[in-house]
């Protein structure tokens, strides 16, 4: 099969699993992922462009996270980096994550705005010597306790906002995330086009809603194909995980028009992935499993990644490793 139709095969796949690796990276590697609650969603900003969620718990006690781990190394590194500068190890300590950004999710540069909300088992003390160690400071903010790092290198805070609840970012967005909670700033939840895609999406293991253009520049696609798109204001993307992932990728056009030009689009792709991946056993049986929809303004597709597709991809990894 060709290269550019494996890259469009995988590329709602690669929806729902690079926006959240983005908030992961961003801190691990240079600035310093079932259903969430309310409360967390109250502490978002109003001005967020992404919020991504991940019930880090189920992902790592399905046979998924193998095979997700030996498709990703490098995250797995950068998850390795983030313990070291925090005390936090993600696979042990935490149950589930919340990453919202208020900027554009880029490569390689990422947003320095993000916000990540943790649910876990935080060694507190531990966690605030390790900071102290990098040479934060501790100081009071909204009632809470924010222990903070800002110098030429860093900018980067975190508080226990409250039992097993953690928000770390850098210090202007911890400090809007208490904000938004406190009702001193208007949080994302009083937008109802944004609730009405989380509502839609947030039964998944993992989910995200994002500004099209916020993430744009992390699409597989290649970004001549990308810039001649409909208009599109609003993308979510849910998965749930199991042995393999069951996705659903759901794009918001600006008009009806617009979505119908689009279906027509990934239609076309879809006809072009099945004509040249028909001779490959995996990748026909994702196809098989496509289903694409538009409704109004809505263009929905929903695909399963099976345990045998996950181990083609797998094969010809190690094949590129060589």
């Amino acid at each position: 099969m060709a290269k550019r139709t494996r890259i469009f095969l995988l590329a709602s796949a690669g929806v729902l699993t690079a926006v959240l690796a983005t908030g992961l990276v961003a801190w691990a590697g240079g600035a310093v992922a079932g259903s969430t609650t309310p409360d967390d969603i109250a502490y978002v900003p109003g001005n967020a462009q992404m919020v991504a969620y991940a019930d880090v718990r189920q992902v790592m006690n399905s046979p998924f996270r193998d095979r997700l781990r030996q498709l990703d190394a490098d995250n797995n590194a950068a998850a390795d980096g983030f313990e070291a500068r925090t005390g936090i190890n993600f696979e042990r300590d935490v149950d589930s994550v919340l990453i919202a950004s208020t900027g554009r999710i880029s490569v390689p540069t990422p947003s320095d705005r993000a916000l990540l909300i943790a649910h876990g088992r935080f060694d507190a003390v531990r966690i605030e010597g390790l900071m102290r160690q990098q040479g934060a400071q501790v100081d009071q903010y909204r009632g809470k306790r924010v222990v903070a790092i800002k110098n030429d290198a860093n900018d980067a805070a975190l508080t226990f906002a409250g039992p097993g609840l953690l928000l770390f970012g850098a210090g202007d967005s911890v400090r809007a995330a208490l904000d938004a909670k406190a009702g001193a700033a208007q949080g994302i939840g009083a937008n109802t086009e944004f609730m009405a895609l989380v509502n839609d999406v947030d039964e998944g293991t993992a989910w995200s809603v994002a500004k099209f253009d916020s993430v744009a520049g992390r699409s597989p696609l290649p970004g001549g194909i990308v810039n001649q798109l409909p208009p599109i204001n609003w993308l979510a993307a849910s998965g749930r995980i199991d042995s393999g992932l069951h996705g659903r990728v759901r794009a918001e056009a600006q008009d009806e028009q617009s979505a119908r030009d689009l279906r027509d689009v990934v239609q076309g792709f879809l006809s072009l992935a099945r004509l040249q991946g028909s001779r490959d056993p995996g990748y026909k049986g994702m196809l098989d499993s496509v289903m694409l929809n538009a409704q109004g303004k809505s263009v929905s597709l929903s695909f399963e990644l099976t345990p045998a597709v996950l181990d083609s991809l797998s094969q010809g990894g190690a094949v590129r490793r060589r």
